[in-house]
Parts: structure tokens; sequence; C-alpha cells
């Protein structure tokens, strides 16, 4: 009996054993990403404005908006950003905080190669009563995560982009084609436009340029344009020069998962957006394996062989 017992605790162990195996390296294949130090990531510059309207930038109209730009002056390839902001007046009183973290704003980095820079957009809800009263933005770097695999090098741009004042509107017009040899599920394009003095003015990120109903193959390509988002008169007069970054997925891995291609709004996570068919599969093998246990432990144990005996009678009561 006991080396019944045994056997089965042994078979117990192995399948709970398995389990966490299992379990284990799905974890391992699911992080894509490594924690960074925070130093990898370098804020350049800050520009802030109140909000003329509600929309994309900001939740209310008069909100603060910072825009600014990050750089990676580390030698990872920086996948996610996360930012802290503080508004402070004249005087040195804390008028607001803000935290993409906490979904107030994004930082456009998406597998930002070392000395590559990307912008970012900070908004303070429910600012507009104090807005007008900011002197001064502090903004920190909270977190930073790389990627372990490099951005595809096959897209590239058809000569310079086009850059006019379209009625008011500062609008850069451009062709991507794709030199390389892999078929791109997702592209998009991230501009940041700057004033005379280099600082950051505004940003646009276009929506997906091709899908997987749409996909750019070798020798593809594909036409975007980008205006700034919270575009007024006076910012498009205020524009002197504009970056871009191309960013893209390949195809059949899935997109972004967000309704825009804003790559990496503070928190989100890279396992489900670069590789959105593992959580399925997770959640599969999870059940199997739990199944699996609970019907070895559950089993009923197998019947006593008859060379088992049964216990000895109790012993007869002593003679009177």
């Amino acid at each position: 009996m006991q080396r019944l017992e045994l056997a089965h605790l042994k078979k117990t162990l192995t399948v709970l054993f398995l389990a966490v195996l299992v379990l284990s390296v799905l974890l391992i294949i699911t992080v894509p990403r490594a924690k960074a130090d925070v130093s990898e990531a370098k804020v350049l510059n800050t520009n802030w404005y109140a909000a003329s309207s509600s929309g994309l930038l900001a939740s209310s109209t008069g909100d603060l908006v910072v825009v600014g730009e990050v750089e990676n002056v580390g030698s990872g390839i920086v996948q996610n950003v996360t930012l802290s902001a503080t508004a402070t007046s004249s005087n040195g009183t804390t008028l607001g905080t803000a935290s993409t973290q906490n979904g107030e704003g994004t930082v456009f980095t998406y597998e930002t190669l070392p000395q590559e820079k990307a912008p970012f957009v900070i908004d303070f809800p429910s600012s507009a009563s104090w807005s007008s009263q900011v002197s001064n933005v502090n903004v920190t770097v909270v977190s930073v995560l790389d990627a372990t695999s490099p951005p595809y090098q096959g897209l590239n741009m058809i000569g310079t982009p086009d850059a006019f004042n379209d009625s008011g509107i500062y609008t850069v017009v451009g062709t991507i084609i794709n030199n390389g040899s892999q078929t791109m599920g997702y592209v998009w394009v991230v501009t940041t436009f700057y004033n005379s003095a280099g600082q950051v003015v505004g940003l646009n990120f276009t929506n997906y340029l091709a899908t997987p109903s749409g996909p750019v193959v070798h020798d593809g390509a594909v036409h975007y344009v980008a205006t700034p988002i919270d575009n007024t008169l006076a910012l498009t007069n205020e524009i002197s020069t504009y970056s871009y970054v191309i960013d893209s997925i390949p195809y059949g891995t899935g997109s972004s998962g967000q309704s825009t291609p804003t790559p990496t709004s503070g928190g989100s996570n890279g396992a489900s957006s670069q590789y959105p068919w593992l959580l399925p599969v997770v959640v599969v093998v999870v059940i199997a394996v739990v199944a699996v246990a609970t019907l070895m432990l559950l089993r009923k144990r197998p019947a006593q062989p008859e060379t088992e005996f049964p216990p000895p009678p109790p012993p007869p009561p002593p003679e009177a």
C-alpha cells in the first residue's frame, strides 16, 4: 500500500513539475523586453501650450499640453519609455502633475535605436483653470524597457518628403518603399515639428499606412501625409523644420494593439503587442495542464491487489 501511495505521489509531483515548467517557458518567451536603466533615455527639450480644443492630445479645451523629445542615449534598443511631469508657477508652487504611465500622454518610442530621438506628449487633465500660470514644466524619465530584437531596416523614404504651407497648415508629404525582403503588415510614420530654435512645437502620428489586408511587400510603396495634430495658423508659422521615424511590424505578427499606431503608451505590454498569438496559446496550455493535473489528483487509486490481507481481528477478551 505504501508503494502504491508513493507511486501516486510521484506521478502527481511529476504532473505539477511539468505544469510549472511549461508555464515558466511560456512566461519567458512572452517577455520580449527587458527593464533597463532610466539613464538610457534623456529628455532633450520641452514646450507647452494651452490646448485650443479637445482631441487626440488634450482631453479638454484649455488643458496644459507638453510636447518634447527623448533620445536613446544608451547602447540598447529602447522599446518603451514612461515619463512624469510637474508644472510649477513662477514662485515654485506645484500646479499639477501628470504621467504617461497613467495614460496622460504618450512617448513615441518603438524599437528606437541608440542616438535616435522620438517625440512625446503629456496632457494635464482639467488644468484649464491654471494652465496660464505655468512658468516651468519639469519632465523626468520614470522607466525604460529595452527591445530584444532590432527594427526592420528595409523601409526607406524615396527622396526627401515635400514640406509646404497648405492653406495655413504645415504639411509634409512623402513616399516609403520597402527595399528589404520582408513583408510588412503594419507601417506608420511619426513626425516631429521644430521651431527655429530647435524646440519641439508639434507632432504627428499617422494612421496605419499598411495593414495585413494590404501589406507592403518587397518593392512595394505607401504614401503618407503629416500635419501637426494640434494645428493652428500660429503653430504653422512657427514651424521651421521637421524629422520623421518610420515604424513597422512584420506581416503575421499582429498589430501594435492600439486603435491608432501610438507604439508605446506608458505601461503597455510588449508581449501582447508584438506577439498577440501567444496569449491564446498560453491560455490553452494552462487550461490543459491544469485539467491533466486535476484528473491525475482526482483519479481513483487502483484496487489493492489480492495479496493484501485484511487487518487482523481484535484480540479476544480476557478470560474471567
